[in-house]
């Protein structure tokens, strides 16, 4: 009975643990709830390569292009990793600057590299000084460090504070493609929802 009781603890754990990793935290969640406006949701399935592969980097851009706020970056780059490794993610490296941000602020936004499975994501609406952005033309990116220079960059435009827009048309680039570690992300969906 007992190993039965930690094997259905060990189970939910286990069930509990990625999603909870990955998503916006609860008081976040809970914030976007109350303030109305929604959120942006990005999915999709991770696979981890092998060497040099791996790294990406998910945020918001206003229509001039400037960066709102990151979502998530993966914690080897953004702690110094393109000081060495200039292939990584090197799109969100020039925009973000990770070495102008203070520890806290690299902290916020990154986490180890995840493992395979399917991976979420939410942004509610905040730039990266925690107030809330006007209503308006957004656009996401997703950048994808494949295998050392072959990356993967997705993107979209959406609009902020209107209705629920269940599938963002995404673009798709590829730099220096490789048939290596090709399969990193698939299955990306991203939908904005009104609450």
């Amino acid at each position: 009975m007992m190993k039965m009781t930690y094997l259905l603890a060990l189970l939910l754990f286990i069930s509990i643990v990625p999603l909870h990793s990955c998503t916006s935290s609860r008081a976040e969640e809970s914030k976007t709830r109350k303030d109305g406006k929604g959120r942006l949701e990005i999915s999709f399935n991770f696979h981890r390569g092998g060497i040099a592969s791996s790294q990406y980097a998910i945020w918001i851009e206003d229509e001039k292009g400037k960066l709102i706020r990151t979502i998530y970056a993966t914690s080897f780059t953004a702690k110094g990793g393109y000081e060495y490794r200039e292939d990584a993610i090197p799109m969100w490296v020039d925009k973000a600057k990770p070495q102008q941000m203070t520890s806290a602020q690299v902290d916020a936004v990154t986490s180890a590299t995840p493992q395979n499975g399917n991976l979420v994501y939410q942004w509610n609406g905040r730039d990266d000084k925690g107030m809330c952005v006007p209503a308006g033309k957004y656009k996401f990116f997703i950048e994808g460090t494949l295998h050392w220079k072959s990356r993967i960059l997705y993107s979209g435009d959406f609009v902020w504070g209107k209705n629920t827009q269940n599938s963002i048309p995404i673009k798709v680039e590829y730099f220096t493609r490789s048939s290596a570690n090709e399969n990193m992300i698939t299955g990306l969906k991203v939908c904005y929802v009104a609450e």
